[in-house]
């Protein structure tokens, strides 16, 4: 939803769609689309066809050097797209830590037969995050720091209400646990994000919401400034049409 609300302030949505095309293909065949909304707020539609049902956190680290290299990545937006993928990597640790989560040294098997499957095998001495349904990151990296860079946005943040992450719960990789997702918890907890319950049964923050803002260090909440006209306003929406409004950013000098 940040990269969408990024395009839909004015931020180049060719170069922000192929950037995260690109960090789409790293994972599987993808493709990513942007549209408008019926009420005006931008979207993205991503599909992604998963090689492999996990990404380690080196490997991501690796892959996203890379793609910082391939776009050019300023070092300002380089460094935010950094924290970003650690803030999320810290977080899965630890929600893979307290959930007693396999997370140790990593073993994972893939044994299939000659129709162009394989078999193999990773052993890690010390223990990382692997990330299952968080392996998107990548793409929400390289959405954020394109959008960012090509509206020359600061890389910090103030809220104007607590974010709301919704209710209910979440089936993923691990079961089904109550919203918000364990890694979502710990970067609202760790960084000081101001949240609260509600206003829907679903879930409304993700853990990749969640690194953006912590990325953006977003601690504060402050009424919207009256006397400052802002630059340029975006609004977006996730995939999934519902009853809340869209997220909106407002970008001063």
């Amino acid at each position: 939803m940040f990269a969408a609300a990024l395009i839909d302030a004015g931020a180049d949505a060719e170069k922000v769609t192929a950037a995260m095309q690109a960090a789409a293909e790293k994972l599987g065949r993808a493709s990513v689309r942007h549209q408008k909304t019926s009420d005006g707020s931008s979207r993205l539609f991503i599909e992604v066809e998963h090689h492999h049902g996990h990404l380690s956190s080196h490997r991501a680290t690796h892959l996203l050097e890379h793609l910082f290299d391939d776009f050019k990545v300023l070092p300002t937006y380089r460094e935010f797209g950094f924290r970003m993928l650690n803030h999320l990597i810290k977080a899965e640790k630890e929600a893979h830590a307290t959930f007693d989560f396999d997370m140790g040294d990593h073993h994972h098997h893939h044994t299939t037969n000659d129709e162009g499957h394989h078999h193999h095998h990773h052993e890690h001495g010390e223990p990382e995050a692997w990330l299952h349904e968080a392996q998107d990151i990548l793409i929400d990296v390289m959405g954020a720091v394109m959008g960012l860079q090509e509206l020359k946005a600061p890389t910090t943040a103030t809220l104007t209400s607590p974010v709301s992450w919704g209710g209910g719960s979440i089936s993923f990789s691990h079961g089904t646990l109550k919203v918000p997702a364990p890694a979502t918890a710990g970067m609202i907890k760790n960084n000081h994000i101001p949240a609260q319950e509600g206003p829907i049964e679903t879930e409304l923050f993700t853990p990749t919401g969640a690194a953006v803002l912590s990325a953006l260090e977003a601690t504060e909440v402050k009424p919207f400034p009256e006397d400052i006209k802002a630059v340029k306003q975006g609004t977006s929406r996730g995939t999934k049409n519902l009853p809340v409004p869209p997220l909106k950013i407002s970008l001063f000098r």
